[in-house]
């Protein structure tokens, strides 16, 4: 699935719920979910598919506020500024984490101003490279990298998973590396087919579809479970490479002291939504696997900010 073939998957289940939902889930109290990303993004796609099913299991209207800007920073300011009376919570990915470790001044402390939910799903990602650059593995990938002509490699920019990813794979392999920045993944996935790119790493689901019809060349799932959309590539471990741990998550958090009682009600809610045979099936499809509840979700994001914060500062990566 390309990107447009996922923005038209989660459009299509949003509509095909909303449609399934009686007028009841209209009534009740208003319950804002703030993503803080631009609408039209994965993870905004991904609040309105279980926005109304939500709504109506916790008796509310639920409202998606896309509050985008500075990687996801003014949103997850302004949910932490919100009360915790349970009318906010937010909807948001691994750049939680990240931006802890890129950006110097905060207005908020991702680590105490938020209660996990439920973590929705995570999405594994795989590094890539152009077809034409000729490494059938990671071994020949790795002796290229270490030859006399430096390779570079495309992103979303710094700080973003696609960056980290093959700055992982970099400092793994004791290479250096051009980066390239793109404002999105597709120019940069596109770029990498037409050979002005030689590598990349991004989410599995967006890649497939390039894989399978040879226009790059896959080369390692970064994980120890192999990825049932293409079964033959190769996991980091298996590879050599156990460094190479990278996805990309996405989680509700609630803005840190609503009441226990309010915090149970969501994630039996959400725990429910995403059981739903309609919804499972296409999160399945796009990628997703999990999900964890909210002891498992806090467990998660203590050990990723664990390994993060240092290897970030470590590897002098901040935000621009």
């Amino acid at each position: 699935m390309n990107v447009n073939g996922w923005r038209r998957f989660v459009l299509g289940l949003a509509l095909g719920l909303a449609a399934a939902v009686p007028a009841q889930a209209q009534q009740g109290d208003v319950l804002k979910i703030i993503v803080p990303f631009a609408a039209g993004g994965p993870t905004d796609l991904i609040a309105r598919i279980i926005a109304i099913p939500f709504g109506e299991l916790v008796g509310k209207k639920v409202v998606v506020e896309n509050r985008g800007g500075a990687g996801g920073v003014v949103g997850t300011a302004a949910a932490a500024r919100a009360p915790n009376d349970g009318s906010t919570l937010l909807l948001t990915t691994s750049s939680l984490v990240i931006t802890a470790g890129t950006t110097s001044e905060l207005s908020y402390d991702p680590r105490k101003d938020f209660d996990p939910i439920f973590l929705l799903g995570e999405v594994q990602t795989m590094l890539v490279t152009r077809a034409s650059l000729g490494t059938a593995d990671l071994a020949a990938l790795v002796a290229k990298a270490k030859g006399p002509t430096k390779l570079n490699y495309g992103s979303t920019g710094v700080g973003g998973t696609m960056h980290i990813g093959a700055e992982l794979f970099a400092r793994a392999a004791q290479v250096e590396m051009v980066h390239v920045p793109y404002r999105g993944a597709a120019p940069a996935i596109t770029d990498l087919m037409a050979g002005n790119v030689d590598l990349l790493n991004a989410d599995v689901p967006v890649l497939k579809p390039y894989v399978k019809d040879g226009r790059v060349k896959a080369i390692v799932i970064y994980d120890t479970k192999r990825s049932p959309h293409l079964p033959d590539v190769p996991t980091a471990v298996e590879a050599g490479m156990p460094a190479l741990m990278l996805s990309n998550w996405y989680g509700v958090l609630a803005p840190a002291g609503v009441p226990p009682e309010i915090k149970r009600k969501y994630e039996d809610a959400l725990a429910k939504v995403v059981a739903m045979p309609d919804v499972a099936a296409r999160l399945a499809d796009a990628g997703f696997t999990g999900p964890r509840d909210s002891a498992a979700f806090r467990a998660k994001l203590a050990a990723d900010f664990e390994r993060w914060i240092p290897w970030l500062k470590q590897a002098g990566i901040r935000a621009q």
